[in-house]
C-alpha cells in the first residue's frame, strides 16, 4: 500500500503528539524536576530592583518610584548582598532628603527592602520555593500551548488564600477571593515560567474596604543543578476607601557565569 504525502505528514503530526503526550502526567514531571534542582552551587549575581506606585485620589495622586542595583554571592559562607560605595551614599543622601522633606524623591531608599535577604535567597534557589506553593495548590488541568514559537506544557492550579497571605488576622477580613496559578515546564518537566493573578475583596469595621488585583510572574533559569528565577514581574491595582493605587515593577537577576553552566529551557 502506498501513503501520499498527505498521509505521512498525518501520521507524523499524530506520532509526534502522541510522543509528547505519552510521557509522565506533567504535575509528577514538574515536582521530579524540581526535587533534583535544589542543588548549592556557588553563585554570583547582579540584581536590578525597581518598581512606580501611584497612590491617592485621582486629583491628589502621588506617584512614588523605586530602583537599586546590588551584587549578591551565595556559596558555602552563605549569601552575601554587596552594595556598591555610589549605592551607599544615595542611600545616606536620600536619607537626608527624606528627613528635610517627605515627599522628597528617594528611589534608592525606596528600593532597599525590595532585596533583603529572603527574597534575594528565593530568587537563586527557586526551586524549594516553587515546591512550597504547589503543595498549596489544587491541580486543575494541564495543556499543550505555545511559548517562544515552541510548544510546552502548560499546568494549571487554583490556590487558597492562605496561599497568597500568610497573616492570619487577615484572613477573617476577607470577602471573597478567587486565584489563577500557571506553570510552563518543558518535555523534562524543568519550569520555564510561572505565574500568579489572584483578587480579592473585603472590609475592615464599618468604614474600611478594599478591592485587590494582582498579577505576579516568574522566569525561570538553569545554572548547573540550581534552577534561578531570573525575572519577577508584578502588576497590582488596589481600590481603598482612602483612594486607589497602581503599582508595577521588576527585579532581574543577572548570573555571572564566568564558572557556571547555562542550561537552555527549551
Amino acid at each position: 500500500m502506498k501513503l501520499n504525502f498527505s498521509s505521512i505528514t498525518l501520521i507524523t503530526s499524530i506520532f509526534t503528539l502522541s510522543s509528547f503526550n505519552v510521557s509522565a502526567n506533567g504535575l509528577t514531571d514538574l515536582q521530579s524536576s524540581l526535587i533534583k534542582l535544589t542543588g548549592n552551587t556557588p553563585i554570583s549575581a547582579v540584581v536590578e530592583s525597581a518598581y512606580t506606585e501611584k497612590r491617592g485620589k485621582k486629583k491628589k495622586q502621588k506617584t512614588r518610584k523605586g530602583l537599586i542595583q546590588v551584587n549578591l554571592t551565595e556559596d558555602n559562607q552563605g549569601l552575601k548582598l554587596i552594595y556598591s560605595n555610589e549605592t551607599i551614599k544615595k542611600l545616606e543622601l536620600e536619607a537626608e532628603q527624606k528627613e528635610q522633606d517627605e515627599d522628597a524623591n528617594t528611589p534608592t531608599l525606596n528600593a532597599v527592602n525590595g532585596v533583603g535577604v529572603a527574597e534575594m535567597s528565593s530568587m537563586l534557589s527557586a526551586a524549594p520555593n516553587l515546591l512550597r506553593t504547589l503543595k498549596k495548590a489544587t491541580f486543575i488541568n494541564e495543556e499543550i500551548v505555545t511559548h517562544n514559537e515552541v510548544d510546552v506544557r502548560q499546568l494549571n492550579f487554583s490556590l487558597p488564600l492562605e496561599a497568597i497571605i500568610d497573616n492570619k488576622e487577615v484572613h477573617e477580613y476577607v470577602d471573597e477571593f478567587q486565584s489563577e496559578f500557571s506553570v510552563l515546564i518543558n518535555k523534562s518537566g524543568v519550569p520555564i515560567e510561572s505565574s500568579i493573578t489572584f483578587t480579592g475583596s473585603g472590609s475592615a469595621y464599618i468604614f474600611f474596604s478594599m478591592d485587590l488585583t494582582q498579577t505576579n510572574r516568574f522566569t525561570y533559569k538553569l545554572i548547573n543543578n540550581r534552577l534561578v528565577n531570573i525575572k519577577k514581574t508584578f502588576q497590582s491595582k488596589r481600590s481603598s476607601t482612602w483612594g486607589d493605587t497602581e503599582s508595577e515593577g521588576y527585579k532581574i537577576l543577572v548570573p555571572q557565569v564566568e564558572n557556571s553552566v547555562l542550561t537552555a529551557l527549551n
